[in-house]
């Protein structure tokens, strides 16, 4: 193959042009995004810590659960004989912080007069009552705010492992772009040391048979020299990279980091990233829709909820309880029959300074998320018309390049024929097929970039994990 067969070749045919390693894959963008979700230490200790905020949310509702209250006593010895038992139902409900209890309690024995409330008749007694609060704690306590506030701590965690796992994506993926751009460029230079050293020979024996002056093959073998060292160079960087990818690369089989688990690139990279030319209007679903927007509600809510406490706790306190009692059985005549009780309790409190220094903090806290949120939110509608910009340039420069580079290889091609014919001379062949590879090179990164800057997108919105091409609606 000629050089210009080389400088003009599709890319996926030169990624096919080194020697395989002794590794055993090769990943495609979407297949390396899908290993980071799936087996990714990082990722994996991401959901960890969400899976504990999950844990103290599961905690905090239990504080609603039934609980089972046993209380008894004995007198073994002295004046009274009396003996006691009691069990007790309760069911806490979120509603006026109520809770609904029944019991049943039987004594036998005698008890002093201060201890009358004890007594019951031989079957004992059942009663079912209720309790609720008034005005302090009727719509909010520090058990519910605990509650909705670990739920909000949940969504919290989850738009945060949302946010860290874009972050890895983007940090594997931009691994996997160096590494498949260094392999092409690595293709490109190999082969054209190695045309380079096929040609060798023939300049040898044309100086030998005097058709060429000895400087020119000085001259070949310091060109061969140099292309020689930049293929070190390259392939110094794609080794490089190919150990720096293989920190994202994970399967189930080897979960542990391996520097030679990447093979050379696969044909078509499968590039999941595409972004179709559009203005920032078109993306503000998607800014609304970012973790880390989603970070701060969560914070914001979590911050009403103190001024919600800290309001509740300056209201005066009113608790109301009704219970229905029945002694069961024989015994005194005083306890037989049904017993009703209505109880009021009220307490106002005095020292309300702490608490309304928690109001304060807390509304001063959610001032200072609600600003926090305006400006991402800015950033990141800057950060997308930048961007947006970028690519826009990105893909300019790769038309104009793709243009230099047939240009290059077209004025590399007349002069091949022009040398050919013994018009042109060997240094100005060397000079256009230098040009040519620089052209070449030149459009590589010009391609690159253009997926860099896709890629830098979708990080931008946080759908790196997503894994498909965004849409412009």
């Amino acid at each position: 193959m000629t050089l210009r067969q080389w400088l003009i070749a599709p890319v996926a045919s030169l990624v096919m042009g080194l020697p395989s390693t002794v590794s055993a894959v090769s990943p495609t963008v979407a297949e390396l995004v899908q290993m980071i979700q799936q087996h990714h230490p990082e990722y994996l200790a991401m959901q960890a810590r969400t899976d504990q905020v999950g844990g103290e949310r599961d905690e905090a509702g239990a504080a609603f659960d039934l609980s089972v209250v046993q209380e008894s006593y004995i007198r073994p010895s002295g004046y009274y004989d009396g003996a006691y038992a009691e069990q007790r139902l309760v069911q806490p409900l979120k509603s006026l912080n109520a809770q609904v209890f029944g019991s049943y309690r039987i004594s036998t024995g005698e008890f002093p007069i201060y201890e009358a409330n004890s007594e019951t008749l031989d079957l004992g007694e059942a009663s079912l009552g209720v309790k609720l609060s008034l005005l302090q704690n009727r719509d909010t306590d520090k058990r519910r705010m605990a509650q909705v506030t670990a739920a909000w701590r949940y969504m919290e965690a989850e738009s945060k492992q949302q946010a860290q796992l874009n972050k890895l994506i983007y940090d594997g993926v931009s691994a996997y772009l160096g590494w498949y751009q260094s392999h092409q460029k690595l293709a490109v230079v190999q082969n054209l040391v190695s045309l380079t050293e096929n040609r060798l020979d023939g300049v040898q024996t044309r100086v030998n048979s005097g058709d060429l002056a000895q400087i020119n093959l000085t001259e070949f073998k310091t060109t061969l020299l140099r292309r020689q060292l930049l293929e070190r160079e390259a392939r110094q960087r794609f080794e490089l990279a190919r150990q720096n990818l293989s920190y994202f690369w994970r399967t189930a089989d080897t979960p542990d980091y391996q520097s030679d688990a990447i093979d050379t690139p696969p044909t078509n990279i499968d590039w999941p990233f595409s972004m179709p030319s559009a203005n920032g209007e078109s993306f503000k679903g998607a800014i609304d829709a970012h973790p880390g927007l989603a970070v701060l509600s969560a914070q914001v809510e979590q911050a009403r909820n103190k001024r919600r406490l800290a309001q509740n706790e300056t209201l005066p306190q009113l608790d109301l309880e009704l219970k229905l009692a029945r002694d069961l059985g024989e015994g005194t005549e005083a306890l037989t029959g049904t017993e009703s009780m209505v109880g009021l309790s009220f307490s106002m409190p005095l020292g309300q300074r702490a608490a309304k220094a928690r109001e304060a903090i807390a509304d001063a806290e959610i001032r200072s998320l609600e600003y926090e949120q305006q400006v991402l939110r800015e950033q990141l509608r800057r950060d997308l018309d930048l961007s947006l910009n970028a690519l826009d340039y990105a893909r300019n420069i790769l038309t104009l390049s793709r243009q230099q580079e047939a240009l290059a290889e077209t004025l590399l091609s007349q002069e091949q024929a022009r040398f050919d014919e013994g018009v042109s001379d060997q240094f100005l062949l060397i000079t256009r097929e230098k040009t040519a590879l620089e052209a070449h090179l030149k459009t590589i990164d010009a391609q690159f970039d253009v997926l860099r800057h896709e890629l830098a997108l979708h990080a931008t919105l946080a759908s790196l994990h997503a894994a498909e091409p965004l849409s412009d609606t």
